[in-house]
C-alpha cells in the first residue's frame, strides 16, 4: 500500500469530523480553518465542497479507483477530475456527505490529510518511472520514503505556505523537479545512484527555476536535504502575507548566494542531529532495455500516448479525458477492461490531468484505445491542460475550461496536420498559475484589462518554456490577447505552423519569431465596442 493509514490519519480524520459537527451547529465561525489540511475546500458559485484525496506520486490501485469511482457515483455527481499534481478531486459535494467521503476513502488506503492547506504536499514522482526506456533508474521508492516519513511529524502540516518535493526519473523532467520547493533528478555517478538537486523554486506570483543546490548526491542522502530545506522554509517563511510565503521569496528575500549558504549550514545541522539516511532494498533490475526499438507497431499518430516499455513486449496508454474531467461511466469502462486481462497493469496518475495505464501488451493496446477514443484523444491540441476555474475556484478571473471546450471545437473538423500542429496548451485562468503555463511550449494566463467602456477578459500568451536538469527557464510572454479571440488566434497559429515547413514547435516559434508576434500583435487589439460586444464574455 502507498500511504500508511497511520493512527496519526486516522485520528485526524476523527477530528475533523468532531469539527464539522461543531461547525453544523454554530461552535466553530470558520470551516476552512481545520477544512483545508484535510484536502476539503468551499466551491465558489454553489453550497459545495471539493474533496481532494492524496495519492503520492500518482500511484494508485485498481481497486482504489473502483472505489474513488463508487464514492463519485455516491457524493459527486458521478464525476472526478484528475489535477496537475497527480490527484484526484471530487467536486460538487454537499456538507453533509463530507464526512461519508473521508471514511469511504480510508476504507481503500486513502487520504485527504495533506492534500492542501499550508504543509508538505503531495510528492511527485515520474509517471513512467520503473518502465521508462530512458529513466535512469526508478524514483518511486525514494518518493514512497519521503511521502511517508514526511507525514510522521505534525509540524509539516504547519508551515508558512504549501511545500512541494519531486523525485524526476531521467532529465527531461516530467514533475517540475527543476522549478519547485525541492526536487530531485535521478543521477548515476562512477555507478552509484545518485541525484541532481534544485530548490526554491516555483509557478504562480514571484515564480522563479530552481536553484541547483548540487550536481550529485547519493541516493541515500535525499531525505537529508527535503528536511533541511522545510526547516529553511519553516524559520524563513513569511507568515503575516500569504502572497510571499513561498519558499522562493525567501531567496528573493536574501538573495541567492546568502540562502544558499544557510540551507547548506541547515543541511550539516540536519545530519549532525537526524538519521535519515534512506534505506531502500533494491532488487537487482533484470530488464531487458529495449533501447534498440523494434518496428513501430502503431501509425506515427499515436505517438503521443503509446509508450514502449522497457520491459520487453509491453506498453503504456496515455488517457486524458477532456479538460481532466471524467464521469465514472468512462472510468469503470476502463476498469472493466482492465479486470478482463488475465495479467496484472499499474496505473500512474500524471502531472497533466490524465494517467498511464502501464505494462499492457500490445495485443490489448488497440483494445483500449477503442474504448477510450470517445473521451480522450490522440492529439496534443485535445490534451491541454486547465485550471478548474471561476465556477468552483475562489480566485477564478477567467473561464479556461470553456476556452479549452472553444479551442478544441473549433479544431475537432480539421485535417490532422492542423490538429498535430501545435503542442499541449497550459491554461490558467488567473495567475495563481494551477495549469503550470510559465513551463508550458504555450502558456495561458488569465486577467482583466480594464477599457473606457469596461472590463475584458484577455490571456497572456508565452511561448517556449520548457524545464528539464540544467535546462528549465519560463516561457517568454509575448502579448496579451482578448479571450473571445484566442480560438481563432490558435487556429491561424497551427496554419503558420503547417505551412512553415517545421515539424518541431521550439523551432518554429525560434525561426518565425517576427511573424508569431506579428500575429499576437494583430490579434491583442481591442476594437471600439459596445458594452454588448462579445469581448465581454467571460473566458
Amino acid at each position: 500500500m502507498m500511504i500508511e493509514i497511520t493512527e496519526e490519519i486516522l485520528k485526524s480524520v476523527e477530528e475533523f469530523k468532531n469539527n464539522l459537527q461543531q461547525y453544523n451547529e454554530g461552535k466553530i465561525d470558520n470551516l476552512k480553518s481545520f477544512s483545508s489540511i484535510m484536502g476539503i475546500y468551499k466551491e465558489r458559485l454553489n453550497d459545495t465542497y471539493m474533496v481532494r484525496p492524496r495519492i503520492p506520486g500518482g500511484v494508485i490501485t485498481i481497486d482504489q479507483l473502483k472505489a474513488i469511482s463508487e464514492i463519485a457515483k455516491k457524493y459527486a455527481e458521478g464525476k472526478i477530475r484528475f489535477t496537475t499534481r497527480q490527484d484526484i478531486q471530487f467536486h460538487s459535494v454537499k456538507i453533509q456527505y463530507l464526512s461519508n467521503v473521508l471514511d469511504s476513502l480510508i476504507k481503500c488506503g486513502l487520504t485527504t490529510k495533506a492534500a492542501g492547506g499550508d504543509g508538505v504536499r503531495n510528492v511527485a514522482c515520474s509517471p513512467l518511472s520503473g518502465v521508462a526506456r530512458d529513466e535512469v533508474f526508478d524514483v518511486t521508492p525514494y518518493m514512497k520514503e519521503v511521502a511517508n516519513h514526511m507525514m510522521k511529524d505534525p509540524a509539516n502540516l504547519k508551515l508558512p505556505r504549501k511545500y512541494k518535493i519531486a523525485f524526476s526519473n531521467s532529465t527531461e523532467d516530467t514533475v517540475n523537479a527543476t522549478v519547485t520547493d525541492i526536487g530531485f533528478i535521478a543521477k548515476i555517478v562512477d555507478g552509484k545512484r545518485g541525484f541532481e538537486v534544485y530548490g526554491a523554486g516555483g509557478l504562480g506570483g514571484g515564480s522563479r527555476v530552481g536553484l541547483k543546490l548540487e550536481d550529485f548526491i547519493e541516493d541515500t542522502e535525499a531525505l537529508y536535504y527535503v528536511q533541511a530545506m522545510k526547516q529553511v522554509f519553516e524559520r524563513e517563511g513569511d507568515r503575516t502575507n500569504r502572497h510571499k510565503a513561498r519558499l522562493r521569496f525567501v531567496v528573493q528575500r536574501l538573495g541567492e548566494e546568502k540562502f544558499t549558504e544557510m540551507f547548506k549550514n541547515e543541511l550539516e545541522k540536519v545530519k549532525v542531529e537526524q538519521d535519515l539516511k534512506i534505506k531502500i532494498d533494491l532488487e537487482e533490475e533484470n530488464i531487458q532495455n529495449t533501447m534498440e526499438s523494434n518496428k513501430p507497431l502503431w501509425e506515427k499518430k499515436y505517438e503521443n500516448i503509446i509508450y514502449e516499455q522497457k520491459q520487453s513486449g509491453y506498453y503504456s496508454l496515455y488517457i486524458h479525458p477532456q479538460n481532466g474531467n471524467m464521469h465514472t461511466n468512462d472510468l469503470d469502462k476502463v476498469l472493466d477492461f482492465i479486470a478482463s486481462l488475465n495479467y496484472k497493469i499499474s496505473i500512474r496518475l500524471t502531472m497533466t490531468q490524465g494517467f498511464y495505464v502501464r505494462d499492457l501488451k500490445a495485443k490489448d493496446v488497440q483494445a483500449l484505445i477503442d474504448i477510450t477514443s470517445k473521451f480522450s484523444s490522440i492529439f496534443n491540441i485535445d490534451n491541454s491542460v486547465t485550471c478548474a476555474g471561476p465556477k468552483i475556484c475562489n480566485f477564478g478571473i477567467n473561464n479556461s475550461q470553456e476556452l479549452l471546450n472553444n479551442i478544441i471545437e473549433a479544431f475537432k473538423d480539421k485535417n490532422d496536420d492542423v490538429r498535430s500542429a501545435l503542442p499541449r496548451i497550459l491554461i490558467s485562468g488567473c495567475p495563481n498559475s494551477c495549469a503550470q503555463p510559465q513551463k508550458g511550449l504555450i502558456g495561458l494566463i488569465g486577467k482583466k484589462r480594464r477599457t473606457d467602456s469596461g472590463l475584458v477578459p484577455v490571456y497572456s500568451v508565452s511561448f517556449n518554456g520548457r524545464v528539464g536538469a540544467g535546462g528549465a527557464k519560463f516561457g517568454e510572454v509575448y502579448g496579451e490577447i482578448p479571450a473571445k479571440k484566442m480560438t481563432k488566434f490558435f487556429l491561424k497559429l497551427a496554419e503558420i505552423k503547417v505551412n512553415s515547413g517545421y515539424i518541431d514547435f521550439v523551432e518554429f516559434i525560434e525561426k518565425k519569431e517576427a511573424e508569431v508576434r506579428e500575429l499576437v500583435d494583430q490579434y491583442s487589439l481591442i476594437e471600439s465596442f459596445t458594452e454588448n460586444s462579445d469581448l465581454y464574455s467571460d473566458f
